[in-house]
Parts: C-alpha cells; structure tokens; sequence
C-alpha cells in the first residue's frame, strides 16, 4: 500500500507494522490515536522537519464598541464623537449607574457603528451582556429616555494592541525569537529620508568602481548605532499562553503600523500531509502503539488460554521500551539542530 497522507491510513499503517490484521492488536482506537498524537508532539518539538521559521505580522490597532444601528456618529449632531468620555455600566434609567470603565474617544467609523478608543482611563472594557451599557459623560443624546441621565446604548467591545499590551499568536507558534521595530529608527526610514539611499546617493561614483566593503562596514556602524542608541525591544513568549509580550512603551506606537516577529511555527500534518511519510515518525509511533500494546497485556500476566497459550506482555513492553529509547537517541543525535551557544 502507498504511504499514509491522512491520520487514519498512518493509524492503519503502524497497526500493520504490528501485525495487524494476522495478529490481534489488543489496543483501543482512543489509545492508538493518543499514542499518535504523543509521537506528533514529540517529533514537533524535536525534529527539524517538525518546524519552520515563519514571520507574524500583527497590526497595532484601538480598542472599539460597536453601537446599534440606530445610533448616529455623523452629521451635525452625533451621538457619539471623538473627546468623549464613555463608560460602562451594569443599568440604566434606575439601575446601578456605577461605572466600570472610563475611556476617550479617539476615532469614530461612522459607516461600521464603531468607537475606538486607545485604552480605558480606569477599569477593563469587556464584552457587554445583556446589562451591559456604553454611555457618554459629555454630552446629552437626544435619544435620552431621562435627561438626567446620560444616553446609554448596548455596544459589543472588542480589545485592540494599545490596550492588551500584547500580540496574540495561534496555538502552532512553538518560540519567537526577534522582534523587529515597529518606528522609524536610526538605520531605517523611508524614501529619500533612508540611511541607504542618502549613502548610495553621494557615494554612487564609488559604489559603481570600487568594492563594496565601505559600504557594508557603514551599514554595520549605523546597525551599532541603532542598538546603542534606540535598543531591541525585549520579547517574553510562552507558548501555552498563545501571547507574545514587549515590553516596551506601547503609547509610542502609532495605529496602523505592523509588529513583525520572527518566529518558529509547527508543520500541521492536516495541511502538510507528508509528515505521515516521515520514517522517524512511522517507526516511533508505531513504538508507542507497542508499548501501549504491551502495558494492556500485563494486566493479563500468568492467564492461559485454551491450546495452553498465555500472554507475554513483559517481553512486548520491553521491546517496545527499548525501541522508543533507541529511536529517541536517534533523534538527538541524528535529527535535531545543534544547541546554540550562549556565553556571558
């Protein structure tokens, strides 16, 4: 038979290599699909065909509220605009006016429904429930039930960078190593005004008949320079909590502009199905199905069937134990990268 693309022909393929269907496998689907999945995340972690270098492009965006649609943000007397103070309350006309949060508008979208505010002066803005309302401070809305008491409106909140303070990264990023400046800096700019182009453009006769070690020994000078003067934004990632953290003054930021991180992603066998090709990983999951296979038999130890035979778990999950050890010295030895050196 060919070789696996889907998890179910690999499944069928490792039982196979057990013996299966000549000899009785005596393994449940969910252990065989749990013992795959530990091959996986194994071969994943190690391997280096398990993962790609990737880079995340994250646009700085505001925090927002969509409003209802018969809300107004236009025209010549809007019911919300930018310099409003807005607030999130648990009631309204009666009910518990105590704020929550307290923020600024800083741009509307008229057309979508939307206040975007950079961060909350006080408190969190969270999902509005069916209690929960965005009022203005600033102003009376001609929608007011009471005057008395500011318009309030049922509005679905949405975080933005300025406020979480981090990037959310999906589950398949495994490291972030480099994050690159989101501003201008002192080595970068655009158009006219880069240090690469002013360079070329007044050195352009000596560029164009001389070798080009002058050039390559400035760009490192200005790279120091930019180090020094303006420094790397440290970066903090763990992967069970999906975020990548900068710190970093995230009010310096202008919205619009892209983080790109570098990073290290996982191959996903759904997308990529010649991971079930992978020799390593056929021969180690198939281990992990012996040993399974070998610790059920044991519960069974010393119980003779009729013809005399009895079950020999033990020897089963030790072969089983001495493959796994021998296909996970492989691994190091023979398909992981070289540590990196750190020293100071």
């Amino acid at each position: 038979m060919a070789q696996p693309t889907s998890k179910t022909q690999f499944k069928e393929f490792c039982l196979r290599k057990l013996g299966k269907p000549v000899i009785e496998i005596n393994v449940d689907d969910d252990q065989v699909d749990d013992r795959i999945d530990e091959a996986l995340s194994y071969y994943q972690d190690y391997h280096f065909d398990g993962v790609e270098k990737t880079y995340l492009k994250h646009r700085v965006v505001n925090s927002s509220i969509t409003l209802a649609p018969s809300w107004t943000l236009d025209g010549d007397n809007p019911d919300f605009k930018v310099g409003d103070v807005i607030r999130q309350v648990s009631g309204v006309n009666g009910g518990d006016e105590a704020g929550t949060a307290t923020a600024i508008v800083v741009a509307v979208d008229a057309a979508n429904k939307k206040l975007f505010f950079k961060k909350p002066i006080t408190g969190t803005f969270k999902t509005a429930t069916s209690n929960g309302f965005v009022v203005s401070d600033t102003f009376t809305a001609k929608y007011a039930v009471d005057p008395t008491y500011p318009a309030a409106v049922y509005g679905e909140s949405s975080q933005g960078t300025l406020e979480l303070e981090y990037i959310s990264v999906p589950e398949n990023i495994i490291g972030a190593i480099n994050v690159f400046s989101p501003e201008s800096n002192v080595s970068l700019g655009s158009g006219m005004f880069s240090a690469k182009y002013q360079y070329v453009l007044h050195n352009l006769h000596d560029i164009n008949m001389g070798p080009l070690v002058n050039f390559q020994m400035s760009m490192q000078h200005l790279q120091l320079m930019e180090e020094l003067l303006v420094g790397a934004v440290p970066l903090r990632f763990n992967r069970h909590t999906d975020r990548i953290m900068l710190d970093m003054d995230w009010n310096s930021l202008t919205v619009g502009t892209y983080i790109v991180v570098e990073a290290y992603s996982v191959v996903d066998p759904t997308t990529y199905s010649d991971v079930w090709k992978d020799r390593w990983l056929q021969n180690y999951a198939t281990a992990k199905i012996k040993y399974q296979w070998g610790s059920n038999l044991t519960k069974f130890n010393g119980m003779t069937l009729p013809g005399g035979v009895q079950f020999n778990g033990e020897q089963i999950l030790s072969d089983a134990r001495e493959e796994i050890q021998r296909l996970e010295e492989d691994m190091s030895n023979s398909y992981s990268l070289p540590s990196v050196d750190m020293i100071g």
